[in-house]
């Protein structure tokens, strides 16, 4: 066995080095979403706004959102809640909406490497 030794400056690039070539690895392998492809339920949409289920309910009736019923609970696509988001029919910031894409596709990730 050989042993090789190295200064602690040129270790920790190494390290960063190889925590960059994971990261990418893991956005090739992991699930390629776009924003029309990710559907949300109720809570989830509720929480990226900051509304009642109630407030929901009524941009639903009032056709600002669109929706689909699936086995009898309504989900949305995120693109259609980005459209209303920059239409201005409902008030938000885009930061908040990057981060919850963010957190979003990370326990999307997190689920699918578990399975």
């Amino acid at each position: 066995m050989e042993i090789i030794t190295m200064e602690s400056e040129v270790y920790r690039l190494l390290v960063a080095k190889i925590d960059r070539i994971a990261e990418y690895v893991i956005k090739l392998e992991g699930p390629n979403k776009s924003s029309d492809e990710i559907w949300m339920d109720t809570l989830d949409v509720c929480q990226l706004l900051n509304i009642s289920s109630r407030t929901l309910q009524r941009l639903r009736n009032d056709k600002f959102i669109p929706y689909a019923m699936l086995r009898g609970k309504c989900v949305y696509r995120l693109i259609d809640i980005e459209k209303a988001l920059s239409d201005r029919l409902i008030k938000g910031d885009a930061a908040t909406l990057s981060e919850f894409k963010k957190q979003y596709l990370l326990r999307l990730e997190n689920v699918n490497r578990r399975t």
